[in-house]
């Protein structure tokens, strides 16, 4: 009884087995049953799109891009590796940005409403007349002038200087040209009389004397000048 007992158990699970395997079998049929026409659908629409890049893809292409790509792996490993640190000071700056470039574009409508960016437009506009009337000869030619011009300016950053510019300014926007008449040696000598005159005399006499000094500095310009043709005329040759 024990050995009936044992085989009929053994059977039953058999009978499980074969009943769990069936119900499987049953499914995946199911399922292949439901796969196969999105299958075909699928692969006709991989076709026809493989279709339209025929002209453009062989294999042969791949394969080349393939070994390129082999060849290049060190290459793609450093531009990989700069591209992370890239992004790493990307990640360091944006925080920056998120403030710095609000307070940009600020500074910037600033200069704008006060006019600077007119005022740059202008001085182009003004080089471009200067490039149209004179060449590049000219301008090379004019070097020195503009350095002497600089050299002039910077002593106009004196406030003497600037109150004897302005002075002598005033002092002939100020004359009366209509009312000069004719004088002669005696109104000249009447017209010393005054202050004022004594006073301009004395300028007059100081400035004679400045004069006088830099008519002895001419003929050493004139060597100086000379020498710089020279050495120009030398480097051109």
């Amino acid at each position: 009884m024990k050995n009936e007992e044992a085989i009929l158990e053994r059977l039953d699970r058999l009978e499980e087995n074969i009943a769990f395997l069936t119900e499987r079998a049953r499914a995946t049929e199911e399922l292949k049953q439901d796969l196969t026409p999105i299958m075909h659908d699928g692969f006709k629409v991989l076709m026809n799109e493989f279709g339209s890049i025929e002209h453009g893809f062989q294999l042969e292409d791949l394969t080349a891009f393939i070994k390129k790509a082999m060849l290049s792996i060190n290459n793609m490993t450093y531009m990989l590796d700069k591209l992370e640190d890239a992004i790493d000071l990307w990640k360091t700056i944006e925080p920056l940005m998120h403030s710095s470039v609000p307070q940009l574009i600020e500074y910037l409508d600033e200069l704008e409403q006060r006019g600077v960016f007119e005022t740059y437009r202008a001085m182009i506009d003004i080089r471009a007349k200067v490039a149209e009337t004179y060449g590049v000869e000219n301008i090379r030619n004019m070097g020195d002038s503009f350095v002497f011009l600089i050299g002039m300016l910077e002593k106009l950053g004196d406030p003497k200087v600037r109150m004897m510019i302005e002075g002598a300014a005033n002092a002939f926007s100020e004359l009366d040209l209509t009312k000069v008449e004719a004088t002669g040696p005696i109104g000249l000598v009447k017209g010393m009389a005054s202050q004022d005159a004594k006073r301009g005399l004395g300028i007059m006499l100081e400035m004679t004397k400045t004069l006088g000094t830099i008519g002895l500095e001419v003929p050493k310009v004139d060597e100086v000048a000379a020498r710089k043709a020279e050495a120009v005329s030398e480097k051109n040759k």
